[in-house]
């Protein structure tokens, strides 16, 4: 049992390799050699900048890389299935056309991404944290997104590559961290019911994104909205959910109490309010919301001065 768990990435590794492989092999260039660079790079630089963005711990490179490759797999459903629902017809509206990418295209590709994370990293005892989640989060979307960016980028050639590499695949990685914060949430918390929200938010954005990519017909207008879309998510989104899990993260080093008291003093008269968590009694992290020991809420208390 436990030889298939830890071989079974190998095989998955392979095939992902023969896919590649053969996408390389249809091209058949020095300019092909290129276009895959070009592909794989904001993939490969997004994949570190969150590897590297858990201050407290590094996740596991076997869960890590075997999330990514579900996530690249997760393609292969994906466009089955959206091949299967089909196009909105010629001269929709745009709620119509909303309501496809929301449900034919975002629910689908979100959805698969999902799968991706929890039928695997998300099972580990490793996974423990929220902070996890936006990891192998963004591992899931970015095996996706990489799959997705090849075959563009050999269709539509460098300047698809550029403009993917600072909008599509930061947005698949920006939704994939929503989705694995929320996950991750859930496992701690012991509520499934935040794994649906993270993914209803990410579902909503991806369709949002690709209803404005379709509806806009100013290039440049369409590419401006979009990119603010992507990074304004980042920016006012995905860094307060790090921030928070940061908080949260059970590997930071406790508070230290000043003795029976719950009062500590620091730096001439400033004060801090050492809470206890009610449920196991640990000592709680300043500003966090959630004891990073058991994962329950804490009770609001004021600081003074």
């Amino acid at each position: 049992m436990n030889s298939n768990r830890k071989s079974w990435p190998l095989v998955v590794i392979v095939a992902i390799i023969a896919l590649l492989g053969v996408l390389v092999a249809k091209v058949g260039s020095s300019r092909g050699g290129l276009l895959f660079a070009l592909a794989i790079a904001p993939s490969a630089f997004l994949l570190w900048h969150f590897y590297n963005a858990d201050k407290y711990k590094r996740e596991s490179k076997r869960l890590l890389g075997g999330t990514f490759l579900l996530g690249a797999l997760a393609t292969i459903p994906a466009i089955i299935i959206e091949t299967i629902i089909g196009v909105p017809p010629t001269g929709a509206g745009v709620l119509v056309v909303f309501a496809y990418f929301l449900f034919g295209v975002g629910l689908v590709e979100e959805l698969m991404k999902f799968l991706s994370i929890r039928i695997y990293a998300y099972r580990a005892r490793e996974f423990d944290e929220p902070m996890d989640g936006i990891v192998f989060g963004v591992a899931a979307a970015l095996g996706f997104a990489t799959i997705e960016n090849l075959l563009a980028v050999y269709r539509y050639g460098v300047a698809a590559a550029i403009i993917r590499a600072i909008v599509s695949v930061p947005g698949h990685a920006f939704w994939g961290a929503i989705v694995g914060f929320y996950l991750g949430e859930a496992k701690t918390r012991k509520r499934w019911l935040l794994a649906l929200q993270g993914l209803a938010i990410a579902v909503f954005l991806h369709g949002l994104f690709d209803t404005l990519e379709e509806t806009i017909s100013n290039p440049i207008i369409g590419f401006i909205l979009l990119l603010a879309l992507v990074w304004i998510v980042y920016f006012k989104v995905v860094k307060k959910e790090i921030a928070q899990a940061e908080l949260e993260s059970r590997y930071r080093e406790p508070p230290i109490s000043t003795g029976s008291t719950d009062t500590g003093r620091l730096k001439g008269s400033t004060q801090i309010v050492v809470k206890f968590c009610g449920h196991c009694g640990t000592p709680a992290q300043a500003g966090a919301k959630f004891c990073y020991n058991c994962g329950q809420r804490l009770a609001a208390t004021n600081s003074g001065s």
